[in-house]
């Protein structure tokens, strides 16, 4: 087998994000959260098996590359950043990752405070007007801008 260099693509970033924001911002994350995420990332494969090997490779390539939990929300804008850069990614798929963040947060019972901020800070960065938290705009542009990006990159094994 030889190490390829693959670029990471959107549905890759999907479900990062799907998954590093439920991690990161729910301490009692549980099964049904992680479901939910597996059941949304099929409506955007409409393949089972496309998605196990999305979420293989990237779980793999969140191993290898050592990311620490502590550094899933920098990583996780560097992937809005990608995702804003593809030009076949619409406003009304934006919309939808963020429904599907809100319905992720929900499955658990509880929309906390802190989904919420979150949630917002997402929504600023894919340029959206749109709020859910009881932060201010300044509040989350101030949060936004003190964020470092991480570089993302995608190494996986292909025979």
């Amino acid at each position: 087998m030889k190490n390829e260099k693959k670029e990471i693509g959107p549905l890759h970033c999907l479900y990062f994000i799907y998954y590093s924001f439920t991690t990161s911002t729910d301490e009692n994350y549980n099964e049904s959260q992680i479901h939910k995420i597996t059941t949304y990332l099929n409506e955007w494969t409409d393949d089972k098996t496309t998605s196990r090997a999305i979420i293989e490779e990237t779980l793999k390539w969140v191993h290898e590359s050592q990311i620490e939990k502590s550094e899933f929300i920098n990583v996780m804008l560097s992937m809005v950043d990608y995702l804003n850069d593809e030009q076949k990614f619409s406003l009304l798929q934006k919309e939808l990752v963020l429904l599907h963040i809100r319905q992720i947060s929900r499955s658990d019972g509880s929309f906390t405070e802190n989904e919420k901020k979150y949630h917002d800070l997402l929504a600023f960065h894919f340029g959206l007007k749109l709020r859910v938290s009881s932060c201010s705009k300044k509040e989350i542009e101030e949060t936004v801008n003190k964020m470092e990006r991480k570089k993302i990159g995608f190494k996986i094994q292909r025979n």
